[in-house]
């Protein structure tokens, strides 16, 4: 007899939340293989792993919960071919519509100034970069921090939770992130990891049954030939241009709200006591919105992810300073945040430093 798995620890190993394994039972698409009689606690068998892997994948490719359980009463990978036909046709056509508005946008705004062209793979209009990380573990007992640099994506995320929560968040934000960005690595591809990684989040959390979070701050260089920023909480990326620091990310919290707002001033935000409470993270709800945009690069830029240990504790004249010198990217990434620890940072402190050449 196959192995009996509570629902929780089935939900780990196959990858669909326990919810999700509640509605497909009730639709007869994997219903468990036992209950408890007195309690009506559910079990599952080893032997259904294969069948949820399946659903999960099939659901992830977008087919509805009613075609699948068809598809199960006759699983012939002729049906995988008609499916896989619709959606690259369903594609195709999103995709010329978005090219169709991008070009009407044209017609209306003056033409961008033109990207530097350099050497970085996969990209029509390219860049050349060099990079610099650092972390610290600043004034907490664990750093729930991550850092990510990949193949044209860098990212930073900053979890949330308690306990080793915050970490798994971070962590399985970026992994997740990074995996998916490298199966499309479009725009479009960009926006569906960000998803896939609020979703990854969310089902982790779910199984744990418990509260899991994490900010995310992503810079891509995109196949389309655009370097995209795309972020979720606190973590920001900043520009270090001509001598001028500009922050190029927009904080989704209650004090950025409401200073944004005019009813909050940037002296008092220091003290307020919402001043670390998040409006969006990534894996606290089943979908949430993320912000992306185009970012603007230039040889000799400096471009800066990190989260919000560092700019709570050096103020943008101190950020200013060390960013403005002609050191490496690495000696001003570990620079930045020794600044920040010897400023007693209440947080884990981490940054990328990103030169363009």
């Amino acid at each position: 007899m196959d192995e009996l798995l509570s629902i929780g620890d089935f939900s780990d190993r196959c990858g669909l939340s326990a919810k999700m394994l509640r509605s497909y039972a009730a639709a007869g698409l994997l219903v468990p293989a036992a209950v408890d009689g007195s309690s009506g606690y559910r079990y599952y068998s080893t032997g259904q792993l294969h069948r949820a892997r399946i659903i999960a994948l099939l659901r992830r490719a977008g087919i509805a919960v009613d075609q699948i359980a068809m598809f199960f009463g006759n699983p012939d990978t002729v049906q995988l071919d008609c499916w896989d036909r619709e959606i690259v046709s369903e594609s195709t056509a999103r995709r010329q519509a978005l090219a169709q508005a991008r070009a009407a946008l044209a017609l209306a705004q003056a033409p961008p100034p033109a990207q530097p062209k350099a050497s970085m793979k996969g990209a029509e209009v390219t860049y050349a970069y060099v990079t610099g990380t650092a972390t610290h573990i600043g004034g907490r007992d664990t750093n729930q921090d991550a850092v990510l640099v990949s193949d044209d994506l860098l990212a930073v995320a900053d979890g949330l939770g308690g306990l080793q929560r915050g970490e798994v968040a971070s962590r399985l934000a970026l992994d997740t992130l990074d995996a998916a960005f490298a199966a499309d690595r479009s725009i479009s591809g960009l926006l569906t990891a960000g998803r896939e990684a609020n979703r990854a989040v969310w089902r982790q959390a779910n199984g744990q049954d418990a509260t899991m979070g994490t900010t995310l701050a992503a810079l891509a260089l995109t196949s389309d030939g655009a370097a995209v920023v795309l972020h979720v909480g606190d973590s920001r990326l900043y520009r270090f241009r001509a001598g001028r620091l500009e922050q190029l990310t927009h904080d989704h919290t209650v004090i950025a709200d409401l200073i944004r707002a005019g009813e909050l001033s940037e002296e008092d935000a220091h003290t307020h006591p919402y001043r670390h409470v998040l409006t969006r993270a990534i894996g606290v709800v089943p979908e949430v919105d993320i912000d992306y945009a185009g970012v603007s690069c230039e040889p000799d830029d400096r471009l800066l992810l990190c989260t919000d240990g560092l700019f709570n504790a050096l103020t943008p004249d101190e950020l200013n300073i060390v960013l403005a010198s002609d050191a490496e990217p690495q000696k001003s990434a570990d620079q930045l945040v020794t600044s920040a620890v010897e400023c007693d940072a209440e947080d884990n402190v981490t940054v990328v430093i990103i030169d363009v050449h």
